[in-house]
């Protein structure tokens, strides 16, 4: 098997993470790999902000997660397990990782969200080959609507949110989920 299906097959999602900093030079190439994704029409519009200052990972964990809870209240189905996060002071959806990045495309964006979903597969696959975790946090889609967010990250108007990756070093032993048998729904020849 080569270097890059080996990649993909033993990445899994990180949630426990050492406090270590990440070197900006990797957190760069772990970015411009994102940024090398395919994308609609080569229109090279995706965007990127990094938060590693504790303050304001702290600070976006707790809106993240009350935002995320409002939105689930709104839907008409409040779900549980949100409304307990919403509830414990300790919830932590960025898992304590020292680096957060988040995804958006600008208005060039012919295919924002397949765009942006790319990249954030890209930059998975280039940080688990450097030795680094990542997760997907689809709790911080909230975030998008949070005026203060838009403005601290200096997210200009008009820029869509795509995505929220989280990465560090893993503390302990990763967790590997088993995948069952591809399914295939039909196969034309």
């Amino acid at each position: 098997m080569n270097d890059v299906l080996i990649n993909i097959y033993s990445r899994a999602s990180v949630r426990s993470y050492k406090p270590d900093k990440v070197p900006d030079s990797d957190i760069k190439e772990i970015i411009r790999a994102g940024f090398h994704a395919a994308n609609g029409m080569n229109r090279q519009a995706v965007e990127f902000v990094v938060i590693e200052n504790k303050d304001s990972i702290s600070k976006y964990n707790r809106k993240a997660i009350n935002l995320f809870a409002e939105m689930s209240r709104a839907s008409g189905h409040p779900n549980p397990m949100v409304e307990k996060m919403a509830s414990d002071p300790k919830a932590d959806i960025f898992h304590g990782a020292p680096a957060i990045v988040f995804v958006f495309t600008n208005p060039s964006a012919v295919t924002p969200v397949e765009d942006g979903s790319l990249a954030v597969g890209n930059m998975m696959l280039a940080a688990h080959s450097m030795g680094y975790g990542t997760c997907f946090i689809g709790f911080a889609a909230g975030l998008d609507k949070d005026p203060e967010f838009r403005k601290e990250c200096k997210v200009p108007d008009g820029y869509k949110y795509i995505a929220c990756m989280i990465l560090g070093r893993p503390d302990g032993d990763i967790e590997k989920h088993s995948r069952s048998d591809v399914k295939i729904l039909n196969w034309l020849k």
